[in-house]
C-alpha cells in the first residue's frame, strides 16, 4: 500500500537522535513522519554527559526542564594516575540562569522527556514497529518500504533522515561502507545502585589499585545509581569478567561492604567510524548512523544533536522554498569536518589509554610514572579531552571580514555564540532573558547602536530590504531614554556585558544563524549588507 504524500521528511529511527530531528522541524513548522522499528525506550545508562548547547536545543524544543530537574550537573572531570591527583578540567560555575556545562542523566530518562514531547506535537507522526525493508529514490522523492504490524506499505517523502544508530537500517539497504576501526580493548559498564559518599564529579583513574595496569571511570547519576566503566583488556573473556562472582569482587574493591545492586551491565568494544558522505541524495544520516567514536570526552549524543541542529534550519529553509537546495550540500560541508575533528581527538584518547603495541605501551606508562611527581609531565596525560561545538570556520556559509577590520576577542564567523544574560526591551516589556533564548528560531541580527535613533534608522532599513530569509533585529543599547524602544526589539546593555563579549565597537553588526552560529560581522553595516551575507548563509552563492 501506498500512502498518500510525500511526506515533506521521514525519519528512520526514534532514538534521541532521531526525537531531537522530529521536534527541531516540528520548530520550525515542517511535519515528519518518525518511525521506530520498536516500541522500548533504552535500557541502562548509555550516553549520560551532555554539553549544555545540546541542553539548550532540548529547552528549545520544551524537553529541558525535567532533565534540568533531574539529572546531577558537574563543572570539574579528575584525572588520576593511582590515587595521586593529576589534573583536574574544571569549567566555571554558570551564573543565574545560565545552563550548567555539563549535566549527567542515564539516556532513558532523556529518551522519555523527549518522547513526552514528540507524542504531544500534532506535526509528528510517530508510528512504532515499522521496520524499514526497501528504499528507492527518485529525482525528487524517496520511496520507504515499509514493514509493520498491519503488513507491508510504501511510505514516499521529499528527504529521509537516517537517525537509525550504530546498526542503521538505511545505511545497510544502500550498501554504505562504514570506514574505521574498533578499538581491541574491553570495557565493563555497570550501573550500580549504592549509597556511596563519592564526589558527584567524573573521575578518571589510570592504573587503578582494583583494576591494575587498567582504567576505571566513575560517573554519578540521579536516583544515587553511579556509572563504572572498567578496562579489562584485549584478551579477557569478557563472559567471564562479567559473571556474578567477578562483578561482585570488582565492585567491593571499590565501595567496600556498602550493599548495591547491579542495575545494569554491558560489555563494549569501542569503534571509530565515519561515513564518508552523510548525504546521499536526499538521503542524510545524522547521529551514531553516521559516526561512532569512544565515549571518553562525551563526543557521541551530543555531536548528534549538533548534526541535527545543523541540518534542521537547513532543511526548513529549503522546504518553505527560502533557499536554494544547494544549501542542504553544506550539511556534509560542515558536519564532515566537526565528525573528522571528534575522530581525531577520540583516537588519540584510545591510544592512550589503549596502547596498541608494547612501544606505545611502555611510553604511556613512563608518562604516568613521571606525571605522579614531576607536574609539567602532566599535559602528555590524555584521559579525554571534553567535547565543545565545532566552529565552521572553513563553511562556505560564513562571510568572510572585510579586509582591515580588527576582531580582538570576538567571536569569529562558524563559531558558536555563547550565552550572556540580558534584558530584552519590547514596547512596555521588560524582561530578563538569555541569548540562548533569542536563537534557534530564524536569523538574528544584532546591532550595536550609539543611541535610539541609530537603532531606528538601520531596523526601519532592515524592513524595507530585500532579505531573502526572516530575520529578528536587536538593538544592543548602553543607556535606555523616552524613546528608546518604539517598534524595536531592544537589548539592553548598561553594563557593557554584550558589548564586552562581542567585543563590539558602536554601529558592530553581528548576523546570528538559527543553530546559534556566527554566519557574518561588520564593523558597520547597512541593510543592503545584511541582505547579501545573508544571501551567503542561506546558500545563494552556492554551485547548485
Amino acid at each position: 500500500m501506498m500512502e498518500a504524500g510525500p511526506a515533506p521528511v521521514v525519519i528512520a529511527g526514534a532514538g534521541p537522535t532521531g526525537m531531537t530531528a522530529a521536534l527541531d522541524l516540528a520548530h520550525y513548522g515542517i511535519p515528519c513522519i518518525l518511525l521506530e522499528e520498536d516500541h522500548k525506550l533504552s535500557d541502562g545508562s548509555r550516553a549520560i554527559a551532555f554539553h549544555h548547547t545540546a541542553l539548550a536545543v532540548w529547552e528549545k524544543l520544551g524537553a529541558a526542564q525535567p532533565m534540568l530537574e533531574k539529572g546531577i550537573a558537574w563543572s570539574a572531570r579528575h584525572t588520576y594516575y593511582r590515587q595521586v591527583k593529576l589534573y583536574t578540567q574544571a569549567f566555571a560555575q554558570p551564573g543565574q540562569g545560565l545552563l550548567p556545562r555539563f549535566f549527567n542523566l542515564q539516556q532513558y530518562y532523556v529518551e522519555r522527556y523527549l518522547l513526552d514531547c514528540v507524542q504531544a506535537s500534532p506535526a509528528i507522526d510517530l508510528r512504532l514497529d515499522h521496520r524499514l525493508v526497501g528504499i528507492r529514490q527518485g529525482e525528487q522523492t524517496v520511496s520507504l518500504e515499509v514493514e509493520t504490524p498491519a503488513g507491508r506499505i510504501q511510505i514516499e517523502a521529499q528527504y529521509v533522515l537516517a537517525c537509525d544508530g550504530a546498526h542503521s537500517s538505511l545505511r545497510k539497504l544502500l550498501n554504505l561502507e562504514f570506514p574505521g576501526a574498533t578499538h581491541d580493548d574491553y570495557f565493563l559498564i555497570a550501573d550500580i545502585r549504592a549509597a556511596l559518599d563519592f564526589p558527584h564529579e567524573p573521575r578518571f583513574f589510570f592504573d587503578h589499585p582494583t583494576n591494575p595496569g587498567q582504567t576505571i571511570l566513575i560517573h554519578p547519576q540521579p536516583d544515587g545509581v553511579w556509572r563504572i566503566d572498567w578496562q579489562v583488556g584485549a584478551q579477557s573473556e569478557v563472559e567471564a569478567e562479567r559473571s556474578p562472582e567477578k562483578m561482585d569482587r570488582r565492585i567491593r574493591a571499590l565501595i567496600g561492604e556498602t550493599p548495591y545492586e547491579i542495575v545494569w551491565l554491558s560489555a563494549y568494544r569501542f569503534h571509530q567510524r565515519l561515513l564518508r558522505q552523510l548525504r546521499h541524495g536526499r538521503v542524510f544520516f545524522l547521529g551514531d548512523a553516521a559516526h561512532l567514536v569512544a565515549p571518553f570526552g562525551a563526543r557521541g549524543l551530543n555531536s548528534a544533536v549538533q548534526d541535527v541542529e545543523n541540518l534542521a534550519w537547513k532543511l526548513a529553509l529549503v522546504l518553505r522554498n527560502l533557499a536554494p537546495a544547494a544549501l542542504l550540500d553544506t550539511y556534509q560541508t560542515e558536519r564532515w569536518a566537526a565528525q573528522q575533528l571528534n575522530q581525531q581527538v577520540t583516537h588519540k584518547t584510545m591510544l592512550f589509554m589503549c596502547p596498541p603495541n608494547p612501544r606505545r605501551r611502555l611510553e604511556r606508562n613512563l608518562i604516568l610514572r613521571l606525571s605522579a611527581f614531576f607536574p609539567p609531565a602532566r599535559r602528555w596525560v590524555n584521559s579525554g579531552k571534553m567535547s565543545e561545538p565545532y566552529v565552521y570556520a572553513h563553511s562556505p556559509l560564513s562571510v568572510p571580514d572585510q579586509p582591515g577590520e580588527k576582531w580582538p576577542g570576538s567571536p569569529a564567523p562558524g563559531a558558536m555564540i555563547a550565552d550572556a544574560a540580558c534584558r530584552l526591551l519590547q514596547g512596555d516589556l521588560e524582561q530578563p532573558t538569555h541569548l540562548r533564548k533569542l536563537f534557534g528560531s530564524g536569523f538574528v541580527a544584532l546591532h550595536f547602536a550609539r543611541q535610539a535613533s541609530e537603532a531606528q534608522a538601520f531596523a526601519a532599513g532592515c524592513a524595507q530590504a530585500d532579505l531573502p530569509a526572516p530575520v529578528t533585529v536587536y538593538s544592543v543599547l548602553g543607556t535606555r531614554s523616552a524613546n528608546t524602544v518604539g517598534s524595536l526589539n531592544v537589548l539592553l546593555d548598561e553594563d557593557n556585558t554584550l558589548q564586552r563579549a562581542f567585543q563590539a565597537q558602536p554601529g558592530s553588526l553581528y548576523l546570528v544563524r538559527p543553530d546559534g552560529h556566527l554566519a557574518a560581522r561588520r564593523r558597520a553595516a547597512d541593510s543592503g549588507q545584511l541582505a547579501g551575507d545573508m544571501r551567503i548563509a542561506c546558500g545563494f552563492a552556492l554551485r547548485s
